[in-house]
């Protein structure tokens, strides 16, 4: 009796241990930025704000909201995939995808002076020559310039399709690239225009048939405000945006481009 009692004991302790906490991740040189910020970028207390309150803010609730469901165990980037599909689960989706790209984007970017020794890779180059992106200022002027002109919060990626191409793209709000139906391409805050109206339901149509389209993130650029607004405030968004990318590590994103 007692022996059984002590393996329903370890059985308990074993699936509580299984309960999942969702923590902020540690970057690379975090500890340097959370005392000196970035280089060229974000002053330590702008760093904190951008990265460790708001990440702290996101995994806290997603901790919260996913706590003893099918979802405790899984990371941010597998809970979006999750419920990406799912309506009624549309407030984990939030926290678990912008979780996921906020951590994305702060992975790519590092001070000033070191990224100015990285380069985007000649592959890189070579497949967004096929955009009719001939150089690296161009592709600069292209993501910049969309992410200058979003309105409200959102984000502009550069992603790879299935077939390998490379496209730049805008998600509003806490849009994902990883899904068509869901990487809310449209700022629907305003009206809808009859080009708009026609490209959602051609989403419809897609998503009844349940197309398989997915694209995978290379490079992201953060537009919301908790981003910018500590150290160059609500109309300091276009200084911004130059400075990350003078701050984006190429090293890290040339990684992220499909190779043979």
């Amino acid at each position: 009796m007692f022996a059984r009692s002590r393996t329903l004991l370890a059985q308990s302790i074993s699936r509580v241990s299984k309960r999942s906490i969702h923590h902020v991740p540690v970057l690379n040189n975090e500890k340097h930025h959370l005392a000196n910020g970035i280089e060229g970028l974000y002053s330590a207390k702008g760093f904190q704000a951008a990265w460790a309150d708001y990440q702290k803010f996101l995994t806290l609730n997603l901790t919260l909201h996913t706590n003893g469901t099918e979802n405790e165990l899984k990371t941010p980037y597998q809970i979006l995939l999750h419920t990406a599909k799912q309506t009624t689960e549309q407030h984990i989706f939030h926290y678990a995808s912008q979780a996921h790209n906020n951590h994305f984007f702060m992975e790519q970017l590092t001070d000033k002076s070191e990224a100015a020794k990285t380069r985007p890779s000649r592959l890189l180059m070579e497949k967004l020559s096929f955009q009719d992106i001939p150089d690296v200022d161009t592709f600069r002027d292209r993501m910049l310039l969309l992410a200058d002109s979003s309105f409200g919060q959102g984000w502009v990626f550069l992603v790879e399709s299935e077939d390998k191409a490379l496209k730049i793209i805008r998600c509003n709000n806490d849009g994902t690239p990883y899904y068509y139906g869901k990487n809310q391409s449209l700022d629907l805050n305003g009206g809808v225009d009859e080009g708009s109206f026609e490209y959602l339901n051609n989403l419809n149509e897609r998503a009844a048939k349940k197309e398989r389209d997915y694209s995978l993130p290379i490079l992201a650029i953060n537009c919301w405000e908790h981003a910018y607004i500590n150290d160059y405030g609500v109309t300091g968004k276009a200084d911004y945006l130059t400075n990350v990318w003078e701050c984006i590590n190429w090293d890290v994103v040339n990684k992220r481009v499909f190779q043979i």
